[in-house]
């Protein structure tokens, strides 16, 4: 789901697993829209033993699996880079 506001947070750079992928429907305008959207999600534990969860875009979610460790790199809610697998153009990465 594409967030309309400015993602102010630092940037995390750090060693990571990919542990659970989840897939949920959203419904944004309830009783007005009868389709809803997918919405995707990927959680990693990293590397300081905590978890984030970071919603992706359906490629992303996709084109890993779980049990998948790499360089995770993310800004606030939003997935930047997963090792070789996500790879976006970010600046200050």
């Amino acid at each position: 789901m594409k967030r309309y506001t400015i993602n102010r947070h630092e940037i995390t750079n750090c060693n990571a697993k990919l542990i659970e992928k989840k897939c949920s429907d959203y419904y944004p305008m309830p009783g007005n829209v009868f389709e809803p959207q997918k919405v995707y999600e990927l959680v990693f534990l990293k590397e300081d033993k905590l978890t984030v969860s970071l919603e992706v875009s359906a490629f992303e979610y996709n084109v890993v699996e779980v049990g998948w460790e790499g360089r995770l790199i993310y800004q606030g809610y939003e997935l930047i880079s997963f090792g070789n697998w996500i790879q976006q153009s970010k600046k200050g990465v």
